[in-house]
């Protein structure tokens, strides 16, 4: 993928968008694999043929743009590009997708798309300020759940180790069937899921910057219970074993 530009929104975007992406090629032709990764993705596309397949994806194309919105995946997913390129896209944190799935296909993503296109392609100078003051109305003032912030920085706080999530529904007042439901609605994923996500994306970054640990230790250090477990779990979500993806990293 042929990157023309990113961008790293400040507060109060950046609760919801880590950062944005511009892309632009007179043609391109691409076939990719990728693992499962820690963060949704919103893509508005404005060139010939742009897709992504695999778990928890939405996509709606439009006469002049085509929208696709990608939440967390427990396997590995696809993407295809071919023809004009040009895109931009948003790379979300994880419970940004139940946040904007009610607004997919509505005038206000219309709206967005047209800002988006007009201040990348259109002007001379991209206009990031603008874009973020558009975005933040398409996210306008919503109320991050006291729980899901609670649990993200519990998990940013412990190991992720086995009864971890049980340890975690003593400390919230609903029960653990109804925090599970309301987690689903966010991400996508159980809160178990989740953890098994964050483990096998933990690894890939060990295993991506540390060449001289064995991977027994880095099953062990990313929370896996042992060298099988790690093996068994990690080639579900990315599609290969670690010894594999260390061979071949960019999937």
């Amino acid at each position: 993928m042929i990157l023309e530009n990113t961008y790293r929104p400040g507060y109060p975007l950046n609760q919801f968008v880590d950062f944005i992406w511009i892309g632009k090629a007179s043609k391109l032709e691409m076939k990719a694999s990728h693992h499962a990764a820690l963060f949704t993705e919103l893509i508005f596309n404005y060139g010939d043929n742009f897709n992504v397949t695999g778990q928890n994806i939405e996509s709606l194309v439009n006469r002049n743009d085509h929208h696709i919105i990608s939440g967390l995946k427990t396997a590995p997913f696809q993407t295809e590009i071919s023809g004009v390129y040009g895109s931009v896209g948003l790379i979300l944190k994880p419970f940004c997708y139940g946040m904007l799935i009610d607004k997919f296909g509505t005038h206000a993503m219309e709206s967005i798309s047209e800002i988006l296109y007009e201040s990348f392609y259109t002007n001379e100078q991209q206009d990031f300020s603008k874009v973020e003051q558009q975005l933040l109305q398409l996210f306008g003032q919503p109320h991050i759940d006291s729980d899901l912030i609670q649990f993200e920085n519990y998990l940013s706080s412990t190991l992720l180790e086995k009864g971890a999530l049980q340890d975690f529904n003593l400390s919230i007042s609903i029960s653990q069937k109804s925090f599970i439901q309301k987690f689903k609605k966010h991400y996508l994923l159980t809160p178990n899921e989740y953890i098994k996500l964050k483990k096998v994306n933990s690894a890939i970054e060990l295993l991506q910057n540390n060449n001289s640990k064995k991977l027994v230790e880095i099953g062990l250090e990313s929370g896996f219970y042992d060298q099988s477990h790690f093996i068994r779990l990690f080639k579900k979500f990315c599609g290969v074993t670690p010894k594999e993806f260390i061979k071949y990293p960019e999937r």
